[in-house]
């Protein structure tokens, strides 16, 4: 075998198995791979060869967020941010601001608002926005709020009727408010404006810095809720899989990526003979990924379906007629289903579904769900028999904790139950889901270990579905490449692709997994090899 082009000398995490850390003392590269491994001494430059010698610090297979948004993370650097917002009064203030930049007839978007921060003040928005049709999605993405401007151009008027799926709010004489569920937000979602081409070009690279700077060398892209909007050649598989296509020149190489696409999609995949985790042609680092439906809502929305003592409550978006049509042609395909499934009712109706569908084939990915942020006991043991990925997100818990304790009185125990997933021997893959969070996995695997916020004093939170700090480092590195069947990703044992991460931080301090997880970053990025981020 070649001699190594490059030597890193490290504490160097060979592979993070969810048992425990394989560890070495250096790491050899040439030609994108990973050539040798082992002590100090026994890992040697070749001719002309380079030596990056990180002390004592670590280094680890390159960091994978396994569920992100990485289209809608890049527009919200063009968004009006709400996350932080006090209230509504706070909020129309800052929509005020972007309304007198717009065009005369420019939408005014924006993300992050909860309901109790709009709660009595929707005129002040509609004030603030004037004329503009405005679009303000809510935190966790499954509520909008659209303006008056927004809903005539919509057709919204008091003679609508709730879509299949969905839900328009109404004031007590039966009007809209302007507040839509679930499939509700399609009304008028596919008329707003949105960057795209040429404009995406500088937010999207800005955050493949952010990426590369946390490191992170891979994403899967979670896709979308349905395939209008997309652009370019590429435009049948929706807004994010051909936005990211049509920069792809810009992508590839920095990050490797799996692109998804939503569920409405699949017919014209499988019409080009795409298949999930085939290479994209003319592309190096980027893929075709699963095939997205979305079960249910969110806890955050009200709407995560969810079995309840009095009576099954929020809203199921698909329905098993569906599931099964979809799987059918899916299976055919080649494509793996990604299964959002926030509440309980909707995780057992993802798994009847992957049940009921032919045996997958064995070329093809495992299906996943992702979420399951509630979850019956007497369903854990069926995603490792039916395997079937949970793809969870850590810090989802941690924003999540006084919602679910506000929400799902009597069930808190089985709220994000990685440890009951985890002994039932299921495979867990995590991300971020941003932007509705923070795209840092170092945040995300304090949160797995903790389940709170390391600002959060009320102390952890349900520890005994936590996760030890091997389980959750797995979960961002070999999950994600034994999900999509990369047998030569997510470790650094000689053959893998060199996808890497030399970190601001000993094993010691990862291992004590303090607050200061939080401020971790990488000093050097690798993707194939290549050196992608250096601080």
């Amino acid at each position: 075998m070649r001699r190594p082009d490059l030597v890193i000398r490290g504490s160097v995490v060979v592979e993070a198995a969810p048992a425990g850390l394989e560890m070495a003392e250096a790491v050899g590269i040439a030609d994108g791979r990973v050539v040798a491994v082992g002590r100090r001494d026994e890992v040697v430059a070749g001719p002309g060869g380079r030596v990056l010698d990180a002390g004592d610090t670590l280094v680890v297979p390159g960091m994978h967020d396994f569920h992100v948004h990485l289209v809608g993370l890049a527009r919200t650097r063009r968004q009006v941010l709400l996350d932080d917002a006090k209230d509504a009064s706070e909020i129309a203030s800052r929509l005020s601001v972007a309304a007198a930049a717009a065009a005369p007839d420019g939408w005014v978007s924006g993300r992050g608002w909860n309901d109790a921060q709009l709660r009595g003040g929707l005129e002040l928005l509609e004030a603030a926005v004037g004329d503009h049709p405005a679009f303000l999605t809510s935190h966790d993405g499954h509520s909008a709020w659209a303006s008056a401007q927004a809903r005539r151009r919509a057709g919204i008027d008091a003679g609508v009727s709730d879509p299949p799926g969905g839900r328009l709010e109404r004031d007590s004489g039966g009007r809209p408010t302007g507040i839509l569920r679930e499939r509700a937000l399609d009304l008028v979602a596919s008329l707003v404006t949105r960057i795209q081409g040429s404009q995406l070009e500088e937010p999207l690279d800005a955050t493949l810095r952010e990426l590369s700077a946390l490191g992170i060398t891979g994403a899967s892209e979670a896709g979308d809720y349905t395939d209008e909007n997309g652009i370019g050649a590429d435009a049948s598989l929706g807004d994010s899989y051909s936005s990211l296509t049509d920069l792809g020149a810009l992508v590839d190489g920095r990050l490797r990526l799996t692109l998804g696409i939503p569920a409405d999609a699949i017919s014209a995949a499988a019409g080009r003979g795409l298949r999930t985790g085939a290479v994209l042609d003319g592309r190096r680092t980027m893929r075709f990924g699963w095939a997205k439906h979305y079960t249910d809502g969110a806890l955050g929305s009200g709407t995560a379906a969810i079995f309840s003592a009095d009576g099954e409550r929020g809203i199921m978006r698909v329905t098993p007629e569906r599931f099964d049509a979809d799987f059918a042609l899916a299976r055919t395909a080649s494509i793996g289903l990604a299964l959002h499934a926030i509440g309980d009712r909707a995780v057992a109706s993802a798994l009847d579904a992957v049940e009921r569908a032919a045996p997958r084939p064995e070329e093809v990915p495992l299906d996943r769900i992702e979420h399951v942020q509630l979850l019956r006991r007497s369903d854990a043991e069926r995603f490792a028999r039916l395997g079937v990925v949970a793809s969870i997100q850590p810090i989802h818990a941690a924003a999540d904790r006084d919602l679910v304790e506000g929400n799902w009185g009597g069930r808190q125990d089985d709220a994000y139950a990685w440890r009951a997933l985890v002994d039932a021997g299921t495979l867990l893959a995590a991300g971020s889901d941003a932007p509705v969070e923070s795209l840092n996995p170092w945040l995300g695997i304090y949160s797995a270990v903790h389940r709170r916020f390391p600002e959060d004093a009320r102390g952890d939170w349900r520890p005994a579905q936590a996760l030890t700090v091997a389980e959750a480092l797995s979960a961002y590195t070999l999950a994600p490449a034994r999900a999509i069947g990369a047998a030569d990703e997510g470790h650094l044992r000689i053959g893998a692709r060199a996808d890497l991460a030399v970190l601001s931080i000993t094993l010691e301090r990862l291992m004590l997994a303090d607050g200061s997880l939080a401020d971790v970053g990488s000093d050097v990025t690798l993707v194939d090899g290549h050196e992608v981020h250096r601080s």
